[in-house]
Formats: structure tokens, C-alpha cells, sequence
């Protein structure tokens, strides 16, 4: 047999022994470590009111009372994260897009709705409301009237009214007793607005009679003219101010009606 050295053996036990200790100690600092972290991540994001949302701001509403939409903004933030944490809790975790989808849905009087964090408490609402070009009165079966916009979008249920202070068009033609289905006719739209715009102060309002195809008139204060939307209206309004041109010295000319319907000629009586 070999002799053995017994304390040679001992001493690297002690120092396997110590390199274990240091070891484990380092493992248990290092998750020490990863446990304050995490703990103190969870007290600043939720607990601390560090991130917590404290003021709710809206811009650009002119038409629109911002109650409304405090309560459901408010509804929202109430909500709770993982069951636990109100949203309000931490500005970071507000899903803004759902906020901007929502409304603009909701509420197509917006034209476009931005919603940004203002680190560290504030959630600011910017809005861009339409401006209405016009009214457009629908006819049978419901007989309701919309704001529109130049993109043709409608909102709104103003009271059916002629004047000067928008632009009404009153469509007497039937329509599917449908919410859906009640849209502005593309045929009528774009001739209606190079109209007024070419006649802008004159009109007091514009109809679409219930039994018309092709053909809309349009009111002023004494008389009205008759367009159609066969052919180019620009070519209309061309004849129109040539025949107005030639008639408008003449004292004794207070026409009924217009009617430009015939390509390149003027009716009237």
C-alpha cells in the first residue's frame, strides 16, 4: 500500500468546501438580487402613484360637450389589469389605440382623434371635428336630416331649415328603411358642390324632387334653376353666367326658373 497524506486530503476538502459555500452564497445574493428588482419594479408601476394617471385633458371640441367622454374614459381606467390593478394605476399600461378607435367609430363627427401620454399623470385627447359643408335631408320613410362633410360623411340630426346658413339639400326621393343604408347618391353629390361652390351666397337651398333621375334644382331668393347631372355641370355654370352676363342689365328680367338641362342652351320664363 501507498501511504496517504491525511492532512494534504483535509485541506482540499476545506477549500472544495469553502468554494461550494461561496458559490451557493453568490447564487442566493444573485436571486436576492432578481427579487428586489422585481418587487421593486411592481411597487413604482402600481403601487408607488409614480405612473398613475391623474388628469385626463380633451382638445378641440367645439361641438361636443367632454363630459361624455370623461365618463367613459374614466369607465375605461376603472378597468382592472390581470383582475387586480385598475389601468389608472400606470399611465404606461393605458391602450391609447383602443381609445382612438373608439371614438372615431363612435362618433363620425371627428374627423381624426390622437390620444398621447403626457409623462408622468396626464392622458391628453386631441380631436379634429368636421366641418359640416352642408344638410342633407333624406326622404321617406324616415325623412331625416345629416350634416355632411366635402368627403361626404354624415353625422348629426340637425332640424330640417332653408337659409343661408348651411347649405341644405333636401333629397325627396324614397329609401330603404334601413340606418345602413342612408348614404348620400355619389350621382348628385359632386355636381351639387361644384354648384355651390360656383353660386356661394346665392342658394337657399337645393332639391332632389322624390321622382328625379338626373335633375336637382336649385333656389334663390327669386327664382330657381334647373340643372342635370347628364353632362358636365361645369359646362352648366359656364352657359349660366354667359346668359347671366347678357340679362343682367336688363331691368325687366325676373325669371321663374332657369333651366339649363339642354347641353349648351338656357330655357327660362
Amino acid at each position: 500500500m501507498r501511504p496517504v497524506n491525511i492532512k494534504k486530503l483535509n485541506r482540499k476538502d476545506g477549500v472544495a468546501r469553502r468554494h461550494r459555500q461561496i458559490f451557493v452564497l453568490k447564487i442566493i445574493a444573485i436571486l436576492a438580487g432578481i427579487m428586489i428588482i422585481v418587487f421593486g419594479l411592481i411597487y413604482l408601476l402600481f403601487f408607488s402613484q409614480f405612473f398613475d394617471v391623474r388628469e385626463v385633458s380633451f382638445n378641440g371640441l367645439n361641438t361636443v360637450n367632454s363630459d361624455e367622454f370623461r365618463e367613459k374614459v374614466d369607465n375605461e381606467l376603472s378597468q382592472k389589469v390581470l383582475g387586480q390593478l385598475p389601468k389608472r394605476n400606470n399611465i404606461l399600461f393605458v391602450n391609447i389605440g383602443n381609445f382612438e378607435t373608439a371614438l372615431a367609430s363612435a362618433y363620425p363627427i371627428f374627423k381624426s382623434v390622437n390620444v398621447h401620454r403626457k409623462l408622468f399623470h396626464d392622458l391628453v385627447f386631441d380631436f379634429l371635428e368636421r366641418k359640416p359643408a352642408g344638410i342633407w335631408c333624406f326622404g321617406p320613410p324616415d325623412g331625416e336630416c345629416s350634416y355632411f362633410d366635402e368627403e361626404k360623411v354624415l353625422w348629426g340630426q340637425p332640424a330640417r331649415s332653408s337659409g343661408f346658413i348651411f347649405l341644405t339639400i333636401d333629397d325627396q326621393r324614397e329609401k330603404p328603411n334601413n340606418q345602413d343604408d342612408r348614404q348620400i347618391d355619389d350621382d348628385f353629390f359632386e355636381p351639387i358642390m361644384k354648384v355651390a361652390k360656383n353660386l356661394t351666397g346665392e342658394i337657399k337651398n337645393i332639391i332632389i324632387s322624390k321622382d328625379s333621375f338626373n335633375e336637382f334644382r336649385v333656389y334663390t331668393a327669386d327664382y330657381y334653376i334647373v340643372f342635370t347631372t347628364d353632362f358636365d355641370v361645369q359646362n352648366q355654370l359656364d352657359v349660366l353666367k354667359i346668359f347671366m352676363d347678357e340679362k343682367g342689365n336688363e331691368p325687366n328680367f325676373h325669371p321663374q326658373y332657369i333651366d339649363l338641362r339642354i347641353d349648351g342652351r338656357v330655357y327660362y320664363k
